[in-house]
Protein backbone atom coordinates (compact mmCIF):
# COMPACT_ATOMS: atom_id res chain seq x y z
CA UNK A 1 0.00 0.00 0.00
CA UNK A 2 1.40 3.43 -0.98
CA UNK A 3 2.10 5.69 1.95
CA UNK A 4 0.68 9.18 2.28
CA UNK A 5 2.85 12.28 1.96
CA UNK A 6 0.71 14.20 4.44
CA UNK A 7 -1.97 13.31 6.96
CA UNK A 8 -4.06 15.93 8.74
CA UNK A 9 -5.69 14.35 11.75
CA UNK A 10 -7.81 14.83 14.85
CA UNK A 11 -10.13 17.51 13.58
CA UNK A 12 -13.48 18.13 11.89
CA UNK A 13 -13.53 17.22 8.20
CA UNK A 14 -16.00 19.50 6.41
CA UNK A 15 -18.73 17.56 4.64
CA UNK A 16 -17.41 14.18 5.81
CA UNK A 17 -19.45 13.02 8.78
CA UNK A 18 -17.64 10.48 10.92
CA UNK A 19 -14.18 11.43 9.61
CA UNK A 20 -11.53 13.24 11.62
CA UNK A 21 -8.53 12.85 9.29
CA UNK A 22 -7.47 13.14 5.65
CA UNK A 23 -4.55 11.45 3.88
CA UNK A 24 -2.86 13.09 0.90
CA UNK A 25 -0.56 11.47 -1.69
CA UNK A 26 1.05 13.02 -4.75
CA UNK A 27 -1.06 16.13 -4.44
CA UNK A 28 -4.41 14.34 -4.34
CA UNK A 29 -6.74 13.29 -1.55
CA UNK A 30 -6.11 9.59 -0.98
CA UNK A 31 -8.62 8.92 1.79
CA UNK A 32 -10.56 10.38 4.69
CA UNK A 33 -11.85 8.64 7.80
CA UNK A 34 -10.95 8.01 11.41
CA UNK A 35 -7.28 8.50 12.20
CA UNK A 36 -6.96 4.95 13.50
CA UNK A 37 -8.21 3.65 10.15
CA UNK A 38 -5.74 5.80 8.19
CA UNK A 39 -2.67 4.81 10.20
CA UNK A 40 -1.69 2.10 7.67
CA UNK A 41 -1.09 5.00 5.22
CA UNK A 42 1.44 6.61 7.57
CA UNK A 43 5.04 5.81 6.73
CA UNK A 44 8.44 7.07 7.85
CA UNK A 45 8.29 10.00 5.39
CA UNK A 46 4.68 10.97 6.04
CA UNK A 47 4.20 14.45 7.51
CA UNK A 48 1.60 14.65 10.26
CA UNK A 49 -0.35 17.80 11.09
CA UNK A 50 -2.57 17.67 14.14
CA UNK A 51 -5.74 19.67 13.62
CA UNK A 52 -6.57 19.69 17.34
CA UNK A 53 -10.29 20.04 16.71
CA UNK A 54 -9.99 22.63 13.95
CA UNK A 55 -11.94 22.39 10.69
CA UNK A 56 -10.41 21.11 7.47
CA UNK A 57 -12.40 22.22 4.44
CA UNK A 58 -11.97 22.70 0.68
CA UNK A 59 -9.86 25.66 -0.33
CA UNK A 60 -11.53 28.68 -1.86
CA UNK A 61 -11.59 29.23 -5.61
CA UNK A 62 -11.76 32.84 -6.84
CA UNK A 63 -13.49 32.64 -10.23
CA UNK A 64 -12.74 36.21 -11.28
CA UNK A 65 -9.77 38.39 -10.37
CA UNK A 66 -7.01 40.33 -12.10
CA UNK A 67 -3.81 38.90 -10.70
CA UNK A 68 -1.20 41.20 -12.25
CA UNK A 69 -3.24 44.32 -11.50
CA UNK A 70 -3.82 43.17 -7.93
CA UNK A 71 -0.16 42.30 -7.42
CA UNK A 72 0.79 45.74 -8.73
CA UNK A 73 -1.74 47.46 -6.49
CA UNK A 74 -0.49 45.51 -3.48
CA UNK A 75 3.07 46.61 -4.25
CA UNK A 76 2.14 50.29 -4.60
CA UNK A 77 0.28 52.87 -2.56
CA UNK A 78 -3.23 51.85 -1.57
CA UNK A 79 -5.81 54.55 -0.84
CA UNK A 80 -8.81 52.20 -0.76
CA UNK A 81 -9.69 53.07 2.83
CA UNK A 82 -9.59 56.83 2.32
CA UNK A 83 -13.05 58.34 2.53
CA UNK A 84 -12.23 62.05 2.34
CA UNK A 85 -10.10 64.08 -0.06
CA UNK A 86 -7.91 65.24 2.85
CA UNK A 87 -7.18 61.64 3.88
CA UNK A 88 -6.37 60.77 0.28
CA UNK A 89 -4.01 63.70 -0.21
CA UNK A 90 -2.25 63.09 3.10
CA UNK A 91 -1.57 59.48 2.12
CA UNK A 92 -0.25 60.52 -1.28
CA UNK A 93 1.89 63.22 0.32
CA UNK A 94 3.39 60.71 2.72
CA UNK A 95 4.15 58.25 -0.09
CA UNK A 96 5.73 60.96 -2.24
CA UNK A 97 8.06 61.90 0.62
CA UNK A 98 9.47 58.36 0.45
CA UNK A 99 9.86 58.37 -3.34
CA UNK A 100 12.90 59.75 -5.16
CA UNK A 101 12.09 62.96 -7.07
CA UNK A 102 11.29 62.26 -10.72
CA UNK A 103 10.28 58.64 -10.16
CA UNK A 104 6.73 57.60 -10.95
CA UNK A 105 4.41 57.26 -7.97
CA UNK A 106 1.73 54.62 -8.52
CA UNK A 107 -1.35 54.58 -6.31
CA UNK A 108 -4.60 52.64 -6.43
CA UNK A 109 -8.08 52.57 -4.97
CA UNK A 110 -9.87 55.92 -5.26
CA UNK A 111 -13.57 55.93 -6.13
CA UNK A 112 -15.48 59.19 -5.97
CA UNK A 113 -18.74 57.28 -5.35
CA UNK A 114 -17.37 56.04 -2.02
CA UNK A 115 -15.87 59.36 -0.91
CA UNK A 116 -17.74 61.48 1.60
CA UNK A 117 -16.90 64.46 -0.64
CA UNK A 118 -18.59 62.65 -3.55
CA UNK A 119 -15.77 63.63 -5.87
CA UNK A 120 -12.24 62.68 -6.82
CA UNK A 121 -9.16 64.86 -6.36
CA UNK A 122 -8.57 67.88 -8.60
CA UNK A 123 -5.41 68.34 -10.62
CA UNK A 124 -4.33 71.22 -8.37
CA UNK A 125 -4.80 69.11 -5.25
CA UNK A 126 -2.70 66.32 -6.72
CA UNK A 127 0.00 68.79 -7.77
CA UNK A 128 0.25 70.16 -4.23
CA UNK A 129 0.35 66.70 -2.66
CA UNK A 130 2.81 65.22 -5.16
CA UNK A 131 4.94 68.05 -6.47
CA UNK A 132 8.17 66.29 -7.46
CA UNK A 133 6.91 63.03 -8.99
CA UNK A 134 4.68 62.08 -11.88
CA UNK A 135 1.59 60.45 -10.32
CA UNK A 136 -0.88 57.88 -11.57
CA UNK A 137 -3.77 57.29 -9.18
CA UNK A 138 -5.93 54.44 -10.49
CA UNK A 139 -9.66 54.33 -9.99
CA UNK A 140 -10.83 51.41 -7.88
CA UNK A 141 -12.82 50.01 -10.82
CA UNK A 142 -9.65 49.89 -12.99
CA UNK A 143 -11.38 51.87 -15.74
CA UNK A 144 -9.88 55.33 -15.11
CA UNK A 145 -6.89 57.18 -13.63
CA UNK A 146 -6.09 60.57 -12.15
CA UNK A 147 -2.81 62.17 -13.28
CA UNK A 148 -0.97 65.17 -11.86
CA UNK A 149 0.63 67.82 -14.07
CA UNK A 150 4.04 66.13 -14.15
CA UNK A 151 2.42 62.94 -15.42
CA UNK A 152 0.30 64.75 -18.02
CA UNK A 153 3.37 66.53 -19.37
CA UNK A 154 5.53 63.40 -19.47
CA UNK A 155 2.80 61.52 -21.33
CA UNK A 156 2.38 64.35 -23.83
CA UNK A 157 -1.30 64.75 -23.10
CA UNK A 158 -0.99 68.55 -22.80
CA UNK A 159 0.18 68.66 -26.41
CA UNK A 160 -2.56 69.91 -28.72
CA UNK A 161 -1.66 67.11 -31.14
CA UNK A 162 -1.84 64.37 -28.53
CA UNK A 163 -3.65 61.26 -29.76
CA UNK A 164 -5.52 59.04 -27.35
CA UNK A 165 -6.92 55.55 -28.01
CA UNK A 166 -10.38 55.13 -29.45
CA UNK A 167 -13.14 55.13 -26.86
CA UNK A 168 -11.00 57.01 -24.35
CA UNK A 169 -12.14 60.22 -22.68
CA UNK A 170 -9.87 62.96 -21.38
CA UNK A 171 -11.91 65.00 -18.92
CA UNK A 172 -11.46 68.76 -19.11
CA UNK A 173 -12.25 71.62 -16.75
CA UNK A 174 -14.81 74.27 -17.83
CA UNK A 175 -11.84 76.39 -18.99
CA UNK A 176 -10.75 73.63 -21.37
CA UNK A 177 -7.69 72.69 -19.30
CA UNK A 178 -7.11 68.99 -18.61
CA UNK A 179 -8.59 68.02 -15.25
CA UNK A 180 -6.18 65.12 -14.77
CA UNK A 181 -8.93 62.46 -14.97
CA UNK A 182 -8.68 60.12 -17.97
CA UNK A 183 -11.16 57.31 -18.67
CA UNK A 184 -10.72 54.22 -20.83
CA UNK A 185 -6.96 54.66 -21.26
CA UNK A 186 -5.68 52.11 -18.75
CA UNK A 187 -3.83 49.84 -21.15
CA UNK A 188 -2.38 52.85 -22.99
CA UNK A 189 -1.13 54.35 -19.72
CA UNK A 190 0.37 51.08 -18.53
CA UNK A 191 2.32 50.76 -21.78
CA UNK A 192 3.62 54.32 -21.47
CA UNK A 193 4.91 54.00 -17.91
CA UNK A 194 8.33 52.46 -17.13
CA UNK A 195 8.21 48.69 -17.57
CA UNK A 196 8.38 46.43 -14.56
CA UNK A 197 11.46 44.19 -14.57
CA UNK A 198 11.10 40.41 -14.59
CA UNK A 199 12.58 40.24 -11.09
CA UNK A 200 10.15 42.86 -9.78
CA UNK A 201 7.20 41.10 -11.42
CA UNK A 202 8.20 37.81 -9.80
CA UNK A 203 8.56 39.45 -6.39
CA UNK A 204 5.15 41.09 -6.71
CA UNK A 205 3.56 37.82 -7.81
CA UNK A 206 5.15 35.88 -4.96
CA UNK A 207 3.94 38.38 -2.37
CA UNK A 208 0.44 38.57 -3.76
CA UNK A 209 0.15 34.80 -4.12
CA UNK A 210 0.98 34.51 -0.43
CA UNK A 211 -1.68 37.14 0.32
CA UNK A 212 -4.23 35.04 -1.57
CA UNK A 213 -3.12 31.95 0.34
CA UNK A 214 -3.57 33.80 3.63
CA UNK A 215 -7.21 34.32 2.62
CA UNK A 216 -7.62 30.62 1.85
CA UNK A 217 -7.53 30.92 -1.95
CA UNK A 218 -6.11 27.79 -3.56
CA UNK A 219 -7.12 28.45 -7.18
CA UNK A 220 -8.13 31.45 -9.27
CA UNK A 221 -9.14 32.54 -12.73
CA UNK A 222 -7.54 35.66 -14.16
CA UNK A 223 -10.27 37.46 -16.14
CA UNK A 224 -8.22 40.23 -17.74
CA UNK A 225 -9.49 41.04 -21.24
CA UNK A 226 -6.10 42.14 -22.59
CA UNK A 227 -4.48 38.76 -21.88
CA UNK A 228 -2.74 37.36 -24.94
CA UNK A 229 0.35 35.24 -25.72
CA UNK A 230 2.71 37.51 -23.76
CA UNK A 231 0.52 37.55 -20.66
CA UNK A 232 -0.11 33.79 -20.79
CA UNK A 233 3.65 33.33 -21.11
CA UNK A 234 4.19 35.45 -18.01
CA UNK A 235 1.75 33.31 -16.03
CA UNK A 236 3.51 30.15 -17.24
CA UNK A 237 6.86 31.48 -15.98
CA UNK A 238 5.45 32.61 -12.63
CA UNK A 239 3.78 29.26 -12.02
CA UNK A 240 6.91 27.39 -13.10
CA UNK A 241 9.11 29.33 -10.66
CA UNK A 242 6.65 28.85 -7.82
CA UNK A 243 5.98 32.58 -7.55
CA UNK A 244 2.29 31.72 -7.94
CA UNK A 245 1.35 28.82 -5.72
CA UNK A 246 -2.36 28.65 -6.60
CA UNK A 247 -3.84 26.56 -9.40
CA UNK A 248 -4.08 29.12 -12.19
CA UNK A 249 -6.58 29.62 -15.01
CA UNK A 250 -6.28 32.48 -17.49
CA UNK A 251 -8.81 34.02 -19.85
CA UNK A 252 -7.68 35.61 -23.11
CA UNK A 253 -9.09 38.55 -25.03
CA UNK A 254 -11.17 38.03 -28.19
CA UNK A 255 -8.33 39.35 -30.33
CA UNK A 256 -6.28 36.26 -29.49
CA UNK A 257 -8.78 33.47 -30.25
CA UNK A 258 -6.67 32.45 -33.25
CA UNK A 259 -3.64 31.86 -31.01
CA UNK A 260 -5.37 29.30 -28.80
CA UNK A 261 -4.12 26.19 -30.60
CA UNK A 262 -0.55 27.40 -30.11
CA UNK A 263 -1.03 28.62 -26.53
CA UNK A 264 -2.97 25.72 -25.05
CA UNK A 265 -0.29 22.95 -25.14
CA UNK A 266 2.40 25.11 -23.53
CA UNK A 267 0.00 26.48 -20.92
CA UNK A 268 -1.45 23.15 -19.86
CA UNK A 269 1.99 21.50 -19.82
CA UNK A 270 2.94 24.13 -17.23
CA UNK A 271 -0.28 23.62 -15.23
CA UNK A 272 -1.93 26.82 -16.46
CA UNK A 273 -5.44 26.33 -17.82
CA UNK A 274 -6.86 28.52 -20.59
CA UNK A 275 -10.23 29.43 -19.11
CA UNK A 276 -11.83 30.79 -22.26
CA UNK A 277 -12.41 34.16 -23.88
CA UNK A 278 -13.27 37.37 -22.03
CA UNK A 279 -15.56 39.88 -23.78
CA UNK A 280 -15.85 43.50 -22.61
CA UNK A 281 -17.99 46.50 -23.61
CA UNK A 282 -20.25 44.24 -25.68
CA UNK A 283 -22.96 46.93 -25.93
CA UNK A 284 -20.53 48.87 -28.15
CA UNK A 285 -19.79 45.96 -30.48
CA UNK A 286 -21.48 45.69 -33.85
CA UNK A 287 -23.78 42.67 -33.34
CA UNK A 288 -22.64 40.73 -36.41
CA UNK A 289 -19.00 41.05 -35.32
CA UNK A 290 -19.83 40.04 -31.75
CA UNK A 291 -21.81 36.98 -32.83
CA UNK A 292 -18.97 35.98 -35.15
CA UNK A 293 -16.34 36.24 -32.41
CA UNK A 294 -18.47 34.22 -29.98
CA UNK A 295 -19.14 31.62 -32.64
CA UNK A 296 -15.43 31.27 -33.40
CA UNK A 297 -14.61 30.85 -29.71
CA UNK A 298 -17.36 28.26 -29.20
CA UNK A 299 -16.30 26.37 -32.32
CA UNK A 300 -12.78 26.08 -30.86
CA UNK A 301 -14.20 24.62 -27.66
CA UNK A 302 -13.58 27.74 -25.61
CA UNK A 303 -15.78 28.94 -22.78
CA UNK A 304 -16.99 32.53 -23.18
CA UNK A 305 -17.15 35.09 -20.36
CA UNK A 306 -18.97 38.42 -20.66
CA UNK A 307 -18.51 41.50 -18.48
CA UNK A 308 -21.98 42.68 -17.48
CA UNK A 309 -22.79 45.46 -15.04
CA UNK A 310 -25.39 47.39 -17.07
CA UNK A 311 -28.67 46.27 -18.61
CA UNK A 312 -27.52 47.31 -22.11
CA UNK A 313 -24.59 44.90 -21.81
CA UNK A 314 -26.80 42.10 -20.53
CA UNK A 315 -29.25 42.53 -23.41
CA UNK A 316 -26.45 42.44 -26.00
CA UNK A 317 -24.91 39.36 -24.34
CA UNK A 318 -28.10 37.32 -24.37
CA UNK A 319 -28.92 38.21 -27.97
CA UNK A 320 -25.39 37.45 -29.16
CA UNK A 321 -25.11 34.10 -27.34
CA UNK A 322 -28.46 32.95 -28.71
CA UNK A 323 -27.48 33.92 -32.25
CA UNK A 324 -24.00 32.34 -32.03
CA UNK A 325 -25.39 29.05 -30.75
CA UNK A 326 -27.80 28.81 -33.65
CA UNK A 327 -24.79 28.53 -35.97
CA UNK A 328 -23.34 25.47 -34.21
CA UNK A 329 -24.51 21.89 -33.73
CA UNK A 330 -25.53 20.59 -30.29
CA UNK A 331 -22.47 18.33 -30.38
CA UNK A 332 -20.14 21.32 -30.86
CA UNK A 333 -21.71 23.10 -27.89
CA UNK A 334 -21.51 20.15 -25.53
CA UNK A 335 -19.59 20.94 -22.32
CA UNK A 336 -18.98 24.58 -23.32
CA UNK A 337 -19.86 27.20 -20.73
CA UNK A 338 -21.04 30.75 -21.31
CA UNK A 339 -20.76 32.87 -18.19
CA UNK A 340 -21.85 36.34 -17.15
CA UNK A 341 -19.18 38.11 -15.12
CA UNK A 342 -20.43 40.22 -12.20
CA UNK A 343 -24.12 40.21 -13.09
CA UNK A 344 -24.12 43.58 -11.42
CA UNK A 345 -27.60 44.49 -12.65
CA UNK A 346 -30.14 41.81 -13.61
CA UNK A 347 -33.64 43.38 -13.87
CA UNK A 348 -36.93 41.43 -13.95
CA UNK A 349 -37.40 39.27 -17.02
CA UNK A 350 -33.71 38.61 -17.54
CA UNK A 351 -33.22 35.71 -15.10
CA UNK A 352 -35.61 33.52 -17.12
CA UNK A 353 -33.69 34.29 -20.32
CA UNK A 354 -30.37 33.51 -18.59
CA UNK A 355 -31.74 30.18 -17.39
CA UNK A 356 -33.15 29.30 -20.82
CA UNK A 357 -29.69 29.73 -22.36
CA UNK A 358 -27.98 27.71 -19.61
CA UNK A 359 -25.65 30.58 -18.71
CA UNK A 360 -23.62 30.70 -15.51
CA UNK A 361 -23.41 33.84 -13.38
CA UNK A 362 -20.01 34.52 -11.79
CA UNK A 363 -21.10 37.05 -9.18
CA UNK A 364 -19.25 39.33 -6.76
CA UNK A 365 -21.05 39.31 -3.40
CA UNK A 366 -18.08 41.08 -1.85
CA UNK A 367 -19.15 44.20 -3.74
CA UNK A 368 -22.10 44.44 -1.36
CA UNK A 369 -19.74 44.69 1.60
CA UNK A 370 -17.01 46.89 0.12
CA UNK A 371 -19.06 49.06 -2.26
CA UNK A 372 -22.48 48.94 -0.64
CA UNK A 373 -22.46 52.63 0.30
CA UNK A 374 -22.59 53.47 -3.39
CA UNK A 375 -25.46 51.07 -4.07
CA UNK A 376 -27.47 52.33 -1.10
CA UNK A 377 -27.79 55.67 -2.90
CA UNK A 378 -29.58 53.93 -5.79
CA UNK A 379 -32.68 52.44 -4.07
CA UNK A 380 -34.50 51.82 -7.34
CA UNK A 381 -31.80 49.37 -8.45
CA UNK A 382 -30.82 47.70 -5.17
CA UNK A 383 -33.19 44.74 -5.55
CA UNK A 384 -31.53 43.75 -8.83
CA UNK A 385 -27.87 44.20 -7.85
CA UNK A 386 -25.72 41.09 -7.40
CA UNK A 387 -28.75 38.87 -7.05
CA UNK A 388 -28.34 35.48 -5.42
CA UNK A 389 -31.38 33.78 -3.95
CA UNK A 390 -33.74 34.63 -6.81
CA UNK A 391 -31.24 33.29 -9.37
CA UNK A 392 -30.59 30.12 -7.38
CA UNK A 393 -34.32 29.45 -7.04
CA UNK A 394 -34.60 29.52 -10.83
CA UNK A 395 -31.80 26.97 -11.11
CA UNK A 396 -29.24 29.34 -12.61
CA UNK A 397 -25.75 27.97 -11.84
CA UNK A 398 -23.66 30.43 -9.86
CA UNK A 399 -20.12 30.84 -8.58
CA UNK A 400 -18.23 33.86 -7.27
CA UNK A 401 -15.07 35.89 -7.50
CA UNK A 402 -13.59 38.98 -5.91
CA UNK A 403 -12.67 41.01 -9.02
CA UNK A 404 -9.49 41.90 -7.10
CA UNK A 405 -8.08 44.48 -6.89
CA UNK A 406 -11.49 46.17 -7.27
CA UNK A 407 -12.37 44.53 -3.96
CA UNK A 408 -9.96 42.56 -1.76
CA UNK A 409 -9.67 38.85 -2.49
CA UNK A 410 -11.17 37.77 0.83
CA UNK A 411 -13.75 35.01 0.24
CA UNK A 412 -14.93 34.91 3.85
CA UNK A 413 -15.92 38.59 3.60
CA UNK A 414 -17.83 37.89 0.39
CA UNK A 415 -19.48 34.80 1.87
CA UNK A 416 -20.63 36.83 4.89
CA UNK A 417 -22.00 39.52 2.57
CA UNK A 418 -23.98 36.96 0.57
CA UNK A 419 -25.54 35.73 3.81
CA UNK A 420 -26.44 39.07 5.42
CA UNK A 421 -26.44 41.52 2.44
CA UNK A 422 -24.83 44.20 4.62
CA UNK A 423 -22.26 46.77 3.55
CA UNK A 424 -19.27 47.65 5.72
CA UNK A 425 -21.18 50.79 6.72
CA UNK A 426 -24.23 48.78 7.78
CA UNK A 427 -26.54 49.35 4.80
CA UNK A 428 -28.84 46.39 4.14
CA UNK A 429 -29.14 45.71 0.41
CA UNK A 430 -32.07 43.59 -0.84
CA UNK A 431 -32.61 41.30 2.14
CA UNK A 432 -34.77 39.02 -0.03
CA UNK A 433 -31.60 37.97 -1.88
CA UNK A 434 -29.91 36.53 1.23
CA UNK A 435 -28.71 32.95 0.96
CA UNK A 436 -27.69 30.34 3.53
CA UNK A 437 -24.08 30.04 4.64
CA UNK A 438 -23.72 26.60 3.04
CA UNK A 439 -24.86 28.01 -0.30
CA UNK A 440 -22.57 31.03 0.03
CA UNK A 441 -19.63 28.71 0.74
CA UNK A 442 -20.48 26.71 -2.38
CA UNK A 443 -20.00 29.85 -4.50
CA UNK A 444 -16.28 29.64 -3.67
CA UNK A 445 -15.94 25.83 -3.41
CA UNK A 446 -18.13 23.22 -5.09
CA UNK A 447 -19.78 25.50 -7.66
CA UNK A 448 -16.57 27.40 -8.27
CA UNK A 449 -14.77 24.12 -8.97
CA UNK A 450 -17.40 23.13 -11.54
CA UNK A 451 -17.11 26.48 -13.31
CA UNK A 452 -13.30 26.31 -13.16
CA UNK A 453 -13.30 22.68 -14.36
CA UNK A 454 -11.25 21.54 -11.38
CA UNK A 455 -11.55 18.27 -9.49
CA UNK A 456 -11.66 20.25 -6.28
CA UNK A 457 -14.11 22.01 -4.01
CA UNK A 458 -14.92 18.88 -2.00
CA UNK A 459 -13.03 16.54 0.31
CA UNK A 460 -13.20 13.18 -1.40
CA UNK A 461 -10.68 10.63 -2.69
CA UNK A 462 -9.37 11.42 -6.15
CA UNK A 463 -9.85 15.17 -5.74
CA UNK A 464 -7.06 17.72 -5.62
CA UNK A 465 -5.67 18.30 -2.14
CA UNK A 466 -6.53 22.00 -2.18
CA UNK A 467 -7.53 22.53 1.44
CA UNK A 468 -7.66 25.07 4.23
CA UNK A 469 -7.78 24.83 8.00
CA UNK A 470 -10.10 27.14 9.95
CA UNK A 471 -10.29 27.51 13.74
CA UNK A 472 -14.09 27.15 13.70
CA UNK A 473 -16.83 25.68 11.52
CA UNK A 474 -18.14 28.49 9.26
CA UNK A 475 -21.60 26.90 9.24
CA UNK A 476 -21.89 27.63 12.96
CA UNK A 477 -20.86 31.28 12.74
CA UNK A 478 -22.73 34.54 12.26
CA UNK A 479 -21.74 36.80 9.32
CA UNK A 480 -19.78 39.18 11.57
CA UNK A 481 -17.83 36.20 12.92
CA UNK A 482 -17.13 34.92 9.41
CA UNK A 483 -15.57 38.24 8.45
CA UNK A 484 -13.14 37.96 11.36
CA UNK A 485 -12.39 34.25 10.94
CA UNK A 486 -8.69 33.72 10.16
CA UNK A 487 -7.26 31.02 7.92
CA UNK A 488 -4.77 28.91 9.86
CA UNK A 489 -3.37 26.82 7.03
CA UNK A 490 -3.61 26.69 3.24
CA UNK A 491 -2.64 23.63 1.20
CA UNK A 492 -2.39 23.58 -2.61
CA UNK A 493 -1.79 20.29 -4.35
CA UNK A 494 -0.83 18.67 -1.07
CA UNK A 495 1.77 21.33 -0.26
CA UNK A 496 1.44 23.75 2.62
CA UNK A 497 1.78 27.23 1.11
CA UNK A 498 0.65 29.27 4.11
CA UNK A 499 0.56 28.77 7.85
CA UNK A 500 -0.60 31.59 10.07
CA UNK A 501 2.17 32.81 12.34
CA UNK A 502 4.66 30.13 11.34
CA UNK A 503 6.78 29.07 8.34
CA UNK A 504 5.73 26.25 6.06
CA UNK A 505 6.32 22.98 7.87
CA UNK A 506 5.22 20.31 5.45
CA UNK A 507 4.84 19.51 1.82
CA UNK A 508 4.12 16.54 -0.36
CA UNK A 509 5.96 15.38 -3.44
CA UNK A 510 6.36 18.23 -5.89
CA UNK A 511 4.55 17.02 -8.97
CA UNK A 512 2.91 19.16 -11.62
CA UNK A 513 -0.83 18.65 -11.24
CA UNK A 514 -3.00 18.17 -14.34
CA UNK A 515 -6.38 19.79 -14.68
CA UNK A 516 -9.47 17.62 -14.74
Amino acid sequence: MDKADLVLHSGTIFGCRGSDSVAIANGWIAAHGRFDDLKPLVGPRTHLIRLAGRVLMPGFIDCHLHFMEAASAAAGVSVERCRTIDELLNQLRSAAAKTAPGNWLRAFGCDEALMHDRRGPTREELDRAVAKNPLRLRHQTLHASWLNSRALNLLGLENSEARVPGGATVIREPSGRLSGLVVGMEEWLTNKLPRVTAAELEARARNYSRELAASGITAFTDATVRNGPAEVGAFIRLVATGAISQQTSVMIGPGHIGAVDELRPAAEAAGVRLAGVKFMDVARWEMTRLVGAIGEALARGLDCAFHSTEVEELEAILKAIAAARERLSPEALENIICRIEHGGLIPPGYPARIRALGIWVASNPGFLYYRGAKYASEPGLVNYLYRARSLAELGIPMAAGSDAPVTPAKPLHAIAAAVCRLSAEGYELAATEKILTKDALALFTTSAALLSRLSAGEIRPGYLANLIVLPANPLALKPAELINLPVDLTIVGGRVVFERGRPVIAHSAGESLPFA
